[in-house]
């Protein structure tokens, strides 16, 4: 497609190669919009505004503001990354994805949370949790009441995802990483009877 001097192609639409350029930075303006007003209070407009592109693009996109967000709020990167990882490492997977958060103010999962209220949405939820963690992580549990316990570790996870992310709660918000893994672990180990390695999944 043939460039214009406006930078756009005849058709008002990105040219090709920028194409999925546009399409990082509107996924990237839709997390943190969801993530700061929830589904309900985002406009597709403020989302294109954020992304400095016409609104028209993303129904080009997504097709729809319910498919732009089931895309923004897709986990399954996280979801692959906890199947892989080992019995011994996976508890140290799961905290290192909840810390990248703190840095990331796109994390899907929490542009996920913050829309909860919204009945559509704990029903995505509830089974991305399901699907992703609790389901992969109760088999891996000897113990009695696995899903039970799979569920404690799921809960632990999103209230420190919440205090830090959402809430900025202190002390937890301004806590090292490596103190809040440590915590974690002693009770991943304690609900799971899992023993993880020290060197975290990381290493």
């Amino acid at each position: 497609m043939k460039r214009t001097s406006t930078g756009v192609g005849p058709d008002g639409s990105p040219p090709r190669r920028d194409a999925a350029a546009t399409k990082a930075r509107l996924l990237t303006a839709a997390r943190e919009q969801f993530l700061r007003h929830g589904y309900r209070a985002t406009s597709l407009r403020a989302i294109a505004a954020q992304a400095g592109v016409d609104v028209m693009l993303i129904r080009r996109y997504f097709g729809s503001k319910q498919q732009l967000f089931d895309e923004a709020t897709n986990i399954s990167g996280n979801v692959e990354a906890i199947r892989r990882a080992t019995d011994s490492a996976v508890g140290q997977t799961l905290i290192e994805r909840v810390l990248q958060a703190r840095q990331d103010s796109d994390a899907p999962l929490f542009a996920l949370l913050r829309s909860s209220g919204d009945p559509d949405v704990v029903g995505r939820l509830n089974a991305q949790l399901e699907n992703g963690l609790t389901r992969n992580l109760s088999r891996r549990i000897r113990a009695d009441e696995p899903r039970l316990r799979a569920d404690m570790v799921a809960a632990l996870l999103l209230g420190i995802g919440v205090l830090r992310v959402l809430l900025h709660k202190e002390p937890i918000a301004t806590a090292s990483d490596r103190d809040i893994a440590a915590l974690f672990t002693e009770a991943f180990e304690a609900l799971t009877e899992l023993p993880q390695d020290a060197g975290g999944a990381g290493h």
